[in-house]
């Protein structure tokens, strides 16, 4: 098996999703830059300066020529940043907008026969192991911690990447949530510095047994 996303209609819950993030987006996207912050800051940057420059030299000289530098840097940074985040809350809003406009999400259907979670060891998130059969398992990492709502379930719909990107959403539950075999967190850690950590999705030949020992 490999993952394979194909096309259906949006469902009324995503669609809601949809809209909403697209309010949110939009007001970050239309964010300007107020002069007065700028003129703020430049006050500030130039009396702490003026401070730090006419006092003797101690950890005051120190404190109030950090604010300077602090300041200088606020008014040279702080533009192109809100610019550069501008810019992506418009490219995400595009793409949201597409998704509407289409009415269609591409997912890929999985019908799993079994599920573990393999807990966060130091900050690489949880990872579930999927029995899809008898020799096949799907690695799925927790990207962002968004799954726990309602996952793990045995049957579910991967979302293709524009749409996670977007929405932070990962999979569509399409059954009750079960209770996932546990895999003890240092067993994971000591199976990935041996074999490397597996790519989020990747389908592996092997039997669901034999992943990390389970029992």
């Amino acid at each position: 098996m490999k993952i394979t996303y194909n096309p259906r209609d949006l469902y009324d819950d995503e669609l809601k999703l949809l809209k909403k993030i697209i309010t949110q987006k939009q007001k970050l996207a239309n964010r300007k830059i107020k002069f007065p912050h700028l003129l703020i800051a430049g006050g500030v940057g130039i009396g702490s300066a003026f401070i730090a420059v006419n006092i003797p030299e101690s950890f005051w000289t120190f404190l109030f020529g950090t604010l300077s530098v602090l300041a200088f840097s606020f008014i040279v940074f702080f533009p192109y940043e809100i610019h550069k985040l501008t810019k992506e809350h418009k490219i995400v809003l595009n793409q949201l907008n597409k998704i509407i406009d289409k009415g269609v999400v591409h997912t890929c259907k999985i019908s799993a026969e079994r599920i573990a979670i393999a807990p966060e060891y130091e900050d690489e998130s949880d990872l579930y192991v999927i029995e899809l059969n008898k020799n096949e398992v799907l690695y799925l990492w927790d990207i962002g911690y968004h799954l726990n709502k309602n996952f793990p379930c045995l049957d579910f719909e991967i979302y293709e990447n524009i749409f996670f990107e977007c929405t932070g959403m990962q999979i569509y539950a399409l059954s009750n949530k079960v209770k996932p075999l546990k895999i003890d967190k240092k067993v994971k850690w000591d199976f990935i510095k041996k074999f490397g950590a597996p790519g989020n999705l990747e389908i592996r030949k092997s039997p669901f047994d034999e992943i990390f020992k389970l029992n």
